[in-house]
């Protein structure tokens, strides 16, 4: 398996310092070496993303293509959104991020679910659809966990099912799913489906305890180990394990 770097394996650094870290080379325990053939970059590093940093970004690592993700820092201040948001409230976040996939050359943007208090599983879809209209790749969801705090949407394999019916563009976190299987059991020819779509852009990769999404190493093989041949080869496989944790 093919892996490659988030900038969430460094949180809390500068972006650019992240991104030269994961460059010079950063290792996981189950899977060696990380590429930087793809970069995801994340809310978890500091500093705002904006035309000129773009340009820097594409400068200096021309080789590498870089896919922004989730709530990434467009503003001086972080704001969060998802795709449960109010779509006339966060058009312009949306927007500056739509700006950011475009000078960056991006070929997706992904972003979370949300929350079942902002939007029902159909809205949200809906509101994945219409973005695809403001962005210049594809924007693809991802789903999430059961979160006793907070009710999220793509909590459960009912809801997946429902997304990858729906066909629209998907992000699979498998340690968001070892959360939802120690709540439900486990469910691997769905799993196999999510990870075998044409529809899956991205997979999301790092280690928990099943009750939290910790980003811990993966030193371990998991127990969907066995299913990472069926992942649609067009996918990118990021690790989102936390490597300042573990040095």
């Amino acid at each position: 398996m093919h892996i490659c770097a988030a900038t969430a394996t460094l949180p809390g650094l500068p972006l650019t310092e992240a991104i030269e870290r994961i460059v010079a080379g950063i290792e996981e325990p189950l899977f060696g070496r990380l590429d930087h053939a793809h970069v995801q970059l994340c809310p978890q590093s500091r500093g705002q993303v904006d035309a000129a940093q773009c340009d820097s970004l594409r400068e200096r690592w021309p080789d590498t293509r870089f896919r922004p993700h989730a709530n990434l820092r467009v503003l001086p201040r972080l704001r969060v959104f998802d795709a449960s948001s109010d779509p006339t409230a966060a058009a312009p976040l949306f927007k500056l991020v739509a700006d950011v996939c475009a000078r960056l050359g991006s070929p997706t943007y992904t972003l979370h679910a949300g929350y079942r208090a902002n939007a029902t599983l159909t809205q949200m879809i809906d509101n994945i659809r219409r973005l695809q209209d403001v962005f210049p790749c594809p924007v693809g969801v991802e789903g999430l966990y059961p979160d006793t705090g907070r009710g999220q949407l793509m909590d459960c394999w009912a809801d997946y099912e429902r997304v990858l019916l729906a066909g629209v563009p998907l992000a699979i976190d498998l340690s968001h799913l070892h959360i939802v299987a120690r709540h439900e059991g486990r469910c691997d020819d769905l799993v196999r489906a999510l990870l075998a779509s044409p529809t899956t852009l991205e997979v999301h990769v790092s280690a928990n305890d099943g009750r939290r999404d910790s980003h811990d190493l993966l030193s371990d093989e998991p127990w969907w180990w066995s299913l990472r041949d069926a992942i649609n080869p067009d996918a990118v496989v990021f690790s989102e394990g936390n490597q300042l944790r573990h040095h």
